[in-house]
């Protein structure tokens, strides 16, 4: 029997429907004026949060510290990292200056800084390789003195020839001085350009004076300039920054550059997880919408049912914008959970009203009756899913704190919807008897009723299910690496991987502020001895230890060099550089005859054509050899200044250093950055957890990324059991308060309970972890669930004899569809590429099908147990009650 407090709530709401089906049009123009004003109001006011860190608490400790760093050193901070990859040092050097020069002249940026590029680096560059790889360049320039010498000498289109005809003179000797391979390429295409008049600089000089290249590698930084106008932070910038590189690198140019850093993941992705979150709005929609035809087979009700989510949807999202303003990368999702979940009033309000209809009840006295029997039940649903949301909102995990207050209150409203605007369409379509309601058949699915005929079989396996999946359950894994939320495909997330397997600049770093550099240096030292720390750097380790040994050995690679030393001839005529060229062209052809390489030879004979065509047609063409020269020796030249340059480093100290490194590392007053980076992979957590533990060890307020991850790890734990700790006895009190039965209310959460177990288990067999996106889940999955029990309980007791054909009635075919319209709504979720949106998609999936089986499986069976033990029969036996389908 109900409760009378339930039967109250059923009196009211069904009075509330009688007053919504006698003013329709009025109920109908005020729903449509909210809907355009919290329309309006979200279209101008809902705006987006793309940085991750600010989905936890900035009153956390481990927030407070990222928070302080971030203001006292923020050019470390909202960065873009380009990853720069080049056949040489050299051309990675000349591609990143080229970058870092269009970056200062766009306004989309504030700064930018490349480590190893500009004249600090340029003059200084020498002094930071290690000693044996100093020597090893000396050796390698010594090499190749006579050619260098050659070039320094006659730096023209007839000196470049001449050196390439000794070249090619030489082969098979053993007096080859460089390597061939790559040169005769780069001249045809050169050739060719410089017939058309378009020469382009040839990265030639790397394979003439690129000697000692051990790090082909550059980076780059840029911080974006913050722009309000933006929606999301960065986007503008990072679309200006690939057309950068497409220009300073383009395809079939040997450099590698992409693009990731901090700003670049977020912006990724939160641009995927708008639209990917948008699409599966209108997946699950359109699922929803299918699934319905197949529940009610009726298109009036189905667009009742759908107006009303989208009235609601609109609502909430002008709701979310009034009380928090934006959403993160996990409360965008809202829409998809609103359609999932506010399906369910839809669903078992037309569902009833259409099983009373077929009774041949009038339209009004169906929908009083409709809500008068379920409305109660709708409450209680919509009050325990708020309350799965809602329990997150109290923790320090703010991401899922907001997607919960604005999703709970979403509960609360598609209820309001659906006892409004749904009764209100359905009597402007319905009220003449339109639809014959006694032709419908959609939804009659043939359930199972023998869980109520063997109870306890159904019990007894429900129980060894149980004891197996306990022995599963510590093996439920919580992965703490943000990374592996995100779309593996995307180019920022796959260059942050290969940074942090085989980089020489690991972004996951752990940072120290000291009070001054004297502090950092001894703090620098004592970290370094830790056996998870492969360096400590600070301010000070730029300015290098042993520069009186190395710039002995820079010193004399400039003297046997003696470039400086070396006069220009007087530049060559035309015919002289036409000379030349033909004297190349002859050598060739001894070239390709005398090489053992088959594929060199065909270049070779590729080239002599090129020259050929070139020197037919130089005649009519003079200013050809002036477009070679811009091609392929004025690269030469520049390479050859810069070599000049680096062997003129000076002892330099900490005043020295540029300003672009001090603030990076020395904040405004004067306290000095520790930055600590791991010996082993941080994708590895148990290395994450050690190098954390032994460097807060030793520096207890120490931050940075692997800090972050392992505080936020532990925050979401933390969050979770808080909300498990608040959501179960809150349910619980809400069931018993309105029931008054407290076996009812078991009745309810027993299957609920063994549902949260169940569905934990096949996690751990499927390898699904939880996950900063999907830890929501569990929580929910309380409120979700016990939405079924309730009306099924509700129903059964409302039948009184014909309790036994529960499983034949509309309630518990409702409990399918709506099972059915909610796994599908989120089923869209878990097709997306973002990995996170589609962890908590296929969660939500798989929790919801596992509580549907456990609702119809085995909340029938505790009902028909209970109810035996409860009524026994004259001779003392347990009787079952007996009578008619409802």
């Amino acid at each position: 029997m109900a409760s009378r407090l339930e039967d109250r709530i059923g009196t009211l709401l069904g009075r509330f429907v009688d007053v919504v089906s006698r003013h329709p049009r009025v109920v109908l123009a005020l729903a449509l004026l909210v809907t355009l004003l919290s329309g309006s109001y979200a279209a101008f006011n809902l705006g987006v949060n793309a940085d991750t860190d600010a989905l936890f608490d900035a009153k956390l400790p481990f927030r407070k510290a990222d928070l302080e760093i971030r203001r006292d050193l923020p050019h470390r901070y909202n960065n873009f990292m380009v990853v720069i990859d080049a056949p040489s040092e050299l051309l990675a050097t000349d591609v990143a200056r080229e970058l870092v020069e269009r970056i200062r002249a766009d306004d989309h940026f504030e700064s930018v800084f490349a480590p190893g590029v500009g004249p600090f680096f340029e003059r200084n560059g020498l002094l930071y390789m290690s000693r044996d790889d100093l020597e090893d360049l000396a050796d390698d320039l010594a090499s190749v003195q006579p050619l260098l010498a050659e070039a320094a000498r006659d730096p023209s289109v007839r000196g470049l020839f001449s050196l390439l005809t000794r070249a090619a003179l030489n082969v098979g000797t053993g007096q080859e001085s460089f390597d061939l391979s790559g040169l005769f390429d780069q001249v045809i295409v050169a050739l060719r350009d410089a017939q058309q008049l378009q020469p382009k600089p040839m990265r030639f000089g790397d394979l003439i004076v690129g000697v000692g290249d051990a790090k082909p590698r550059r980076y780059v930084l840029a911080r974006p300039r913050i722009d309000y106008r933006e929606l999301l932070f960065g986007e503008a910038a990072m679309k200006a920054l690939h057309e950068m590189l497409h220009q300073v690198a383009p395809p079939g140019s040997g450099v590698r550059a992409r693009v990731t850093g901090d700003r670049a993941l977020e912006v990724e992705e939160f641009a995927l997880v708008e639209s990917q979150a948008t699409g599966a709005g209108i997946a699950s929609l359109l699922l929803v919408s299918a699934i319905l035809w197949f529940a009610l087979r009726s298109g009036r009700l189905i667009l009742g049912v759908v107006v009303t989510l989208l009235c609601g949807l609109v609502w909430t999202a002008g709701f979310a914008a009034l009380v928090v303003g934006h959403l993160n990368v996990l409360s965008i999702a809202f829409a998809v959970l609103f359609i999932g979940l506010g399906v369910d009033f839809g669903t078992h309000f037309t569902l009833r009203y259409r099983e009373l209809r077929r009774e041949h009840r009038g339209h009004r006295n169906a929908l009083v009756e409709t809500a008068r029997g379920v409305g109660s039940s709708l409450g209680l649903c919509a009050l325990t899913t708020a309350v799965g949301f809602y329990a997150f909102v109290p923790t320090p995990f703010s991401g899922v704190a907001e997607l919960g207050l604005i999703s709970g209150t979403g509960m609360l409203i598609s209820l309001f919807g659906s006892l409004t605007v749904l009764p209100a369409l359905m009597t402007l379509r319905l009220r003449d008897d339109g639809v014959a309601f006694e032709a419908l058949h959609g939804g009659e699915v043939p359930l199972p009723s023998w869980p109520m005929r063997v109870p306890r079989l159904v019990c007894g396996a429900a129980a060894l299910l149980a004891v197996g999946a306990l022995f599963l359950l510590p093996k439920l894994h919580f992965d703490a690496n943000p990374l592996r939320m995100r779309d593996p495909s995307a180019e920022s997330v796959k260059t942050f991987y290969e940074l942090l397997d085989e980089g020489d600049v690991n972004p996951w770093s752990i940072e120290v502020l000291e009070p001054d550099l004297a502090k950092a240096t001894e703090m620098a030292r004592k970290l370094e001895a830790l056996p998870s720390v492969e360096s400590a750097t600070t301010l000070a380790s730029y300015v290098l230890k042993h520069q009186p040994e190395k710039l002995a050995i820079i010193g004399d690679m400039a003297t046997f060099l003696g470039l400086s030393q070396v006069k220009p001839v007087p530049p060559p005529s035309q015919a002289q550089n036409l000379r030349a060229m033909a004297e190349f062209r002859d050598a060739l052809t001894t070239f390709a005859r005398s090489t053992d390489s088959d594929d060199l030879a065909a270049t070779a004979l590729r080239l002599r054509k090129a020259l050929n065509r070139f020197l037919a047609d130089a005649a009519d063409k003079p200013d050809s050899i002036a477009a070679l020269r811009v091609s392929l020796v004025d690269p030469i030249l520049e390479r050859l200044q810069r070599l000049g340059e680096s062997l003129q480093a000076r002892p330099f100290g900490l005043g020295d250093l540029p300003k672009e490194i001090r603030a990076r590392m020395l904040t405004a007053d004067r306290r000095a950055l520790v930055e600590v980076h791991p010996e082993g992979s941080l994708n590895d957590e148990d290395n994450l957890r050690r190098f954390v533990s032994q460097v807060r060890g030793l520096a207890p307020r120490a931050t940075g990324t692997a800090v972050f991850q392992q505080e936020a790890a532990a925050t979401v734990v933390r969050a979770l059991k808080e909300a498990l700790l608040s959501a179960i006895p809150l349910v619980t009190l809400l069931l018993v308060v309105l029931w008054r039965s407290p076996r009812d209310t078991a009745l309810v959460m027993a299957p609920l309970l063994l549902a949260a177990l169940f569905t934990s288990a096949v996690c751990v067999l499927i390898g699904l972890p939880i996950n900063f996106a999907n830890v929501i889940v569990i929580p929910l999955l309380l409120g979700i669930g016990v939405d079924s029990g309730i009306h099924l309980v509700h129903r059964y007791r409302a039948l009184g004899s014909g309790a036994r054909n529960l499983m034949e009635t509309s309630t518990s075919r409702a409990v399918l569809w709506s099972a059915l319209t909610t796994a599908g709504s989120f089923a869209s979720l878990a097709f997306s590429g973002h990995r996170g949106l589609a962890s908590l998609g296929q969660l939500l999936t798989l929790g919801v099908s596992v509580t549907l089986l456990c609702n119809l499986l085995l909340l029938p069976a505790l009902l028909a147990l209970t109810e035996r033990r409860r009524t026994p029969d004259s001779k003392g036996n347990p009787k079952a009650r007996e009578g008619a389908r409802d």
